[in-house]
């Protein structure tokens, strides 16, 4: 076989590829409102949506160096997809105005136990609190630690004097909500046979109420599952996006029963890309990272910047002003703030 043979014939097996790669996008472009119990592989692939992203860029610069008409084809996967690049990649380079007398700063932080590369963290993390002018903090996996109890934890974030506290001794993975502004009620919702669950909490601003929920959804299993092999891995996995769906509709219950206005954050453990954040966000609340967010918006450390998994998610009663993500490496998620602008001031709590 000659050379001009060989390129004609690893030209065709990447025209094959090419065409591949457009039915993958097509058939994942919906995967978002598909339930996993229905079809559980669509799950897996919208996962990896920002890596196929990836591979049609890489297959549009191969045909245009070939000066092919191919290249067409990856550029119609990724316009048929472009939701998926939003939702990773915020090109959001304009501020808002900020009008309100009540602003608020949120922040959204797994804070892995406060116990990052063999580091007690605790008073780093309070610190850029502090330095962030943090008037909402939810936290996941907090838990008191070596060298610090639960007082001592709480004393570190005394900018925020209120706080509804969620430990392991509920059996289940410790959460929080530390606040400036005062707490009238708060619950855990524990999930089903996890240690995962979720939290509300009732603030009292100004005069009104808004519900802050702080969400830790089922692990992705990844990285505890790989070491036993790929088909495990694959296993566990798929259990696990079958866990997140179910518990993606109780989250959206409270939502859907809550008089007050909403703001929605926490640890999703599963991207914008798939049915967990469909089901949550609903058709009522917005993304902070699709309206305000610059660059690459990837929130977990050993995914190359690209797997978004912690959000803020709000109601129409607030402006969303600005997102930011802080490379902070005080845990192996990074933080992620978000001013808003609270523009309806008309829900306070009833008479109890």
């Amino acid at each position: 076989m000659g050379v001009k043979a060989v390129r004609l014939y690893f030209r065709g097996i990447m025209l094959l590829v090419t065409i591949a790669g457009l039915i993958l996008s097509i058939l994942i472009n919906k995967a978002d409102l598909i339930n996993p119990q229905d079809t559980l592989w669509l799950q897996y692939a919208s996962t990896l949506a920002p890596f196929i992203v990836i591979f049609h860029i890489s297959l549009i610069i191969y045909w245009l160096f070939h000066k092919r008409i191919w290249f067409l084809i990856p550029l119609l996967a990724i316009s048929i997809n472009h939701k998926y690049i939003t939702a990773i990649f915020g090109i959001n380079l304009s501020a808002s105005s900020n009008d309100s007398s009540i602003n608020l700063t949120v922040c959204s932080y797994n804070v892995n136990y406060f116990n990052h590369s063999n580091g007690i963290k605790a008073l780093a993390i309070a610190r850029l609190m502090q330095d962030k002018g943090v008037d909402i903090l939810a936290m996941q996996k907090f838990e008191a630690v070596a060298h610090y109890n639960l007082n001592e934890i709480i004393d570190e974030f005394d900018s925020m004097k209120y706080n509804a506290i969620y430990t392991s001794n509920n059996n289940s993975i410790g959460m929080a909500i530390f606040s400036k502004y005062p707490i009238l009620r708060s619950s855990q919702i524990k999930f089903p046979n996890t240690g995962n669950s979720f939290m509300w909490a009732d603030l009292l601003i100004e005069k009104d109420t808004v519900r802050v929920i702080n969400n830790h959804l089922q692990t992705t299993g990844f990285y505890f599952s790989y070491p036993r092999g790929l088909k495990y891995m694959l296993k566990e996995a798929g259990e696990n996006f079958l866990m997140r769906a179910n518990q993606a509709k109780i989250v959206r219950s409270i939502i859907d029963t809550t008089i007050y206005p909403v703001i929605v954050c926490g640890d999703f453990n599963d991207t914008p890309h798939g049915y967990v954040y469909s089901t949550i966000k609903g058709n009522n609340l917005s993304d902070s990272f699709i309206e305000k967010g610059v660059g690459l918006g990837g929130t977990y450390w050993r995914t190359f910047n690209l797997m978004r998994i912690d959000m803020v998610l709000v109601s129409n009663h607030f402006k969303i002003i600005s997102h930011k993500i802080i490379n902070s490496k005080l845990s192996n998620h990074k933080p992620i703030f978000c001013e808003l602008e609270y523009q309806n001031q008309k829900y306070s709590l009833p008479p109890l």
